[in-house]
């Protein structure tokens, strides 16, 4: 069964019951508790009230010595009853026919039967260690070890309360036990060699508690009965104002709920002789009903204006699609003629001008021409490479927007790209007076990529690095090993204008350019970095760059140690 399938009732019953029963344990070990610490205080006063009677019986027989032992005519005559004769004695016919015990005891007793015992032994020791502690006392129950021994063997192991109060040295004692040490006395018993800082034992008294844990017993059934009677009737009372208050309106608002969802929405209820907050919740309710009654009066005309909204939608939603319908015809139309239109730059330019460029570079190695012609043909030479470089530019954008940009992965010594991209960038370098090198490390190993892409990467950032450097500047292109992460980095750096921090993402963004137009040597279209990007990322490198303003940049492909290829030492 599911805690949420439990009813308010039933839950209601489990908590009172739960709460009873755990403050009834709660008050019972409470009571326990109390009324044992307060028995246990009540008989420490009896016993410090029998130490005191002793006390008094030990006073009177010092104070009585001179006349017991001396004659009326002034002989003395020890008559043997002192002060410990007397003492034991009363306390031994205190205790005969009871269960109560008063001894005397201390760790050298003159008598065998005065030895004390494991209680009386932890008591005397706490007296000599703590001088200032006079008495000591607990329940003891269930050892023999701490239960008195002058007990009968039927009371062993009862539970009792022992008590030990400590007797301290006085002037009348070293008479007997006092100094030297081993001297015998008028007893007969050599002295202990006391002295008034001495403990000389203790009075120990057992008082038996049987009486005591049957009123105990008595006192703790009495008041768990009268808390349990007085629960009870608190629980009742709770329970009966729950109902009345709580449950009562909660079935009515349940069955209100239900004729509510059967339909039935005149339903109305009366909070008389409810709570305030149930009161509330009723009010709510009937505020509820009525706004349900009135909407659902109206609810036919709203379903009619709603269809005819829907009805109106869909004819705006089917001529929506016939429009666009239209624009996707024309969308094709557009692209074929798109496609048409590259065709024919792919056939119809790049062969003039491939031609043009051979026939100016025919023209400069014949030999014939001036001075001013050789200007003029490197001056189409240049320009007709320009215009094919931005035309295989388009050429591969469109071919990337359609999808089909193949790559072929292949080995690749990067030394040789770097060097056929030299051959390609050095004219353009020394056409506009800036230096160019290259730098292969040795340890640049072969890598997996497209030869071609690769070769175009490096083209138009080595390019772009001579077409943004003045006259005078440098561009370099290295490969190295990064020893970190085993990945190859292939950097074209220059100290040419550099680039402002906020364009130096956008530059990669198509027909994207800098305004630098006051040291530009060659125009350009604004593809030559979105491409670099996008045949990186077709190869599964990255390109990065770090530029400052003024100072030069540094474009990084990051060829990844994925890409390596290791070959065999003897290979």
């Amino acid at each position: 069964m599911k805690i949420r399938n439990i009813s308010l009732r039933v839950v209601s019953l489990l908590v009172l019951t739960f709460v009873f029963v755990v403050a009834t344990a709660v008050f019972t070990v409470f009571d326990i508790r109390t009324q044992t610490e307060n028995m246990e205080t009540s008989l420490a006063e009896e016993a410090r009230t029998f130490a005191r009677e002793m006390d008094a019986v030990w006073e009177f027989m010092d104070n009585s010595q001179y006349t017991i032992n001396n004659t009326t005519t002034g002989v003395y005559e020890f008559k043997g009853l002192h002060c410990a004769i007397v003492g034991k004695s009363v306390g031994a016919i205190f205790s005969a026919g009871n269960n109560y015990s008063i001894r005397y005891t201390n760790f050298e007793p003159r008598r065998a039967q005065d030895k004390p015992d494991a209680f009386e032994a932890e008591a005397l020791t706490l007296f000599n260690e703590q001088k200032e502690t006079q008495e000591f006392f607990r329940i003891v129950s269930d050892d023999p070890a701490e239960v008195n021994r002058a007990q009968t063997s039927a009371d062993d192991g009862a539970a009792q309360f022992r008590y030990v109060q400590a007797l301290r040295v006085n002037e009348s004692c070293l008479e007997c036990h006092g100094e030297p040490a081993g001297e015998i006395d008028i007893t007969g018993f050599p002295k202990e060699g006391w002295t008034l800082d001495s403990i000389g034992g203790a009075i120990s008294i057992v008082i038996p508690l049987e009486q005591q844990y049957q009123a105990l017993r008595e006192n703790v059934i009495r008041d768990v009965g009268f808390f349990l009677l007085l629960a009870t009737f608190i629980g009742l009372v709770v329970f009966g104002l729950m109902t009345v208050f709580v449950l009562r309106p909660l079935e009515a608002m349940k069955r209100a709920f239900g004729e509510v969802g059967e339909g039935r929405l005149a339903q109305s209820m009366d909070d008389a002789g409810t709570a305030r907050e149930m009161a509330s919740l009723i009010d709510r309710f009937n505020a509820m009903a009525r706004e349900l009654r009135i909407t659902y009066e109206g609810l036919e005309e709203q379903v009619e204006a709603r269809t005819q909204d829907l009805r109106r939608a869909n004819e705006e939603l089917a001529a929506q699609r016939d429009s666009l319908e239209a624009l996707s015809e024309k969308l094709a139309k557009e692209s074929q003629v798109k496609s048409d239109l590259l065709s024919m730059v792919n056939h119809e330019l790049r062969t003039p001008l491939t031609s043009i460029i051979t026939l100016a570079q025919i023209a400069l190695e014949s030999g014939g021409a001036d001075a001013e012609e050789r200007r003029s043909w490197e001056e189409v030479r240049k320009s007709s490479s320009v215009l094919l470089g931005m035309i295989n530019d388009m050429l591969d954008i469109a071919r990337s927007d359609a999808g089909a940009m193949a790559v072929s992965m292949e080995l690749m010594d990067l030394g040789d790209i770097v060097a056929s991209a030299q051959g390609t960038i050095g004219p353009l370098a020394v056409g506009a007076r800036v230096t160019l090198t290259t730098t292969v490390a040795p340890d640049v190993p072969l890598v997996s990529g497209d030869y071609e892409k690769m070769l175009r990467i490096l083209e138009n950032l080595g390019s772009n690095a001579v077409k943004f450097t003045p006259a005078g500047g440098t561009v370099a292109i290295t490969a190295m090993r990064e020893e970190a992460t085993g990945d190859v980095l292939v950097t074209v750096s220059d100290d040419g204008i550099g680039i402002a921090p906020e364009n130096q993402e956008r530059i990669f963004e198509r027909f994207f350019q800098v305004d630098s137009s006051a040291t530009r040597i060659y125009s350009g279209s604004g593809l030559g970095l979105a491409l670099v990007r996008e045949y990186a990322v077709a190869q599964g490198y990255t390109v990065t760059v770090e530029s400052v303003l003024g100072e030069g940049s540094a474009f990084t492909v990051r060829i990844p140690v994925a890409a390596v290829v290791e070959l065999d030492e003897d290979e």
